[in-house]
C-alpha cells in the first residue's frame, strides 16, 4: 500500500505543503535581534533534528517594527537559516496592532479596512518575493479569526470576500498554500464555530485552530468540544491543522506568559493527528531549546 503522501501526489488538487506539517511559530520581536547569528543557526538546526519541518513567522512587519531596511534584512536572514537548517518557511505578512479593535468598525469602514489590510500583505508579498534568496513555502495571514466579531451575516460576508480576495492576490505574486489562525471564546456553538471556518476553508485558505490551552479561558472538556468539530478526524472537520499552545499566561491586565512545565510540553510535542493534520506550536520563545535565548518576559 502507498504511503499517504505518496498517494495525496496523484490527486488534482495537491497543495506543495501536501504532506502534513510539524511547525513552530516565531513571533518575531525587535528583543530577538540580540540573538547571535551562530545561536540562531544552532537553534534552527536543532529545531530540524528535533523532527520539526517548518517555522512560522507570524509576521515580517509589524506596525513600524521591522519596517526599515535593517530590520527586513535581519527577518530574511533568520528566514533564510531555517531554511538552509532544512526547514520550510511559511512567511506571515504584515500585523496591524490594532486589528482587534478596528474589526469593530460599522460595514462600510470595516470593508474599507479590510481592504488596506490586503492592500498591505500583497505589497508585503511582493517585497519579499523579490528580496529573499528563495520563495517562501506558504503564506500566512497575520490576523487572526475570533469567534464574536464575525457573527453578524453582513461582517462574514466582508470577511469571506477579503480573505478570498487575498488569497487570489497572494497565489498570484507566488502560488503557494495560504495560511491563517483562529480561536474560540464561547461565543459560538462549536457547530456554528465549525461552520464558520468551513465557510473559509472553501475559499481556498487553510485554517489552523488555536487550542487555548494557554490562555485557559475554558476547562478541558470545553475545548475538546471545540477542536472536536473543528479539528477533529470524524467526519469532514474544515481545520487544517491544531495550533497548541505551550504557554501559560499570568495574571494581569496586560499579557504575559510563561513556558508550561517542561512534562507539558513534552506531551505536546508528541501529539499526533490520525487523518494527517497539522500540528503548530507557539511558540518558539517557549520551547525548551529556545531558553536563555529569546525571553518570554
Amino acid at each position: 500500500m502507498f504511503k499517504r503522501c505518496q498517494i495525496v501526489l496523484l490527486l488534482l488538487l495537491v497543495s506543495p505543503l501536501a504532506c502534513a506539517m510539524k511547525g513552530v511559530f516565531w513571533q518575531p520581536q525587535l528583543r530577538d535581534n540580540s540573538v547571535t547569528e551562530v545561536q540562531w543557526t544552532s537553534l534552527m538546526q536543532t529545531l530540524r533534528q528535533q523532527g520539526f519541518d517548518t517555522l512560522v513567522l507570524q509576521w515580517t512587519q509589524y506596525g513600524d517594527a521591522f519596517a526599515d531596511e535593517n530590520g527586513r534584512f535581519l527577518l530574511r536572514q533568520r528566514a533564510e537559516h531555517a531554511r538552509a537548517a532544512g526547514l520550510k518557511v511559511v512567511l506571515g505578512l504584515n500585523a496591524d496592532p490594532a486589528f482587534f479593535d478596528r474589526q469593530k468598525q460599522p460595514a462600510a469602514a470595516l470593508e474599507h479596512y479590510l481592504g488596506r489590510l490586503r492592500v498591505a500583505d500583497i505589497a508585503q508579498a511582493k517585497r519579499w518575493r523579490d528580496q529573499m534568496a528563495f520563495q517562501p513555502d506558504g503564506w500566512y495571514i497575520s490576523a487572526e479569526i475570533d469567534d464574536h466579531n464575525w457573527r453578524n451575516t453582513h461582517a462574514r460576508e466582508l470577511l469571506l470576500s477579503w480573505l478570498e480576495n487575498t488569497r487570489k492576490q497572494l497565489t498570484a505574486v507566488e502560488n503557494k498554500p495560504v495560511y491563517i489562525s483562529s480561536f474560540f471564546a464561547g461565543n459560538m456553538t462549536p457547530e456554528s464555530y465549525s461552520q464558520m471556518l468551513a465557510e473559509i476553508h472553501v475559499r481556498g485558505i487553510n485554517v489552523w485552530v488555536q487550542d487555548g490551552r494557554g490562555v485557559g479561558t475554558r476547562s478541558d472538556a470545553v475545548r475538546d468540544l471545540y477542536l472536536a468539530a473543528s479539528s477533529g478526524c470524524q467526519g469532514d472537520t474544515p481545520a487544517s491543522g491544531i495550533v497548541y499552545e505551550i504557554f501559560s499566561v499570568r495574571p494581569g491586565k496586560t499579557f504575559s506568559a510563561v513556558p508550561q512545565p517542561a512534562d507539558a510540553i513534552a506531551k505536546a510535542l508528541r501529539q499526533s493527528s490520525s487523518c494527517g493534520k497539522d500540528r503548530l506550536y507557539f511558540s518558539l520563545r517557549y520551547l525548551p531549546v529556545a531558553e536563555n535565548m529569546l525571553k518570554h518576559d
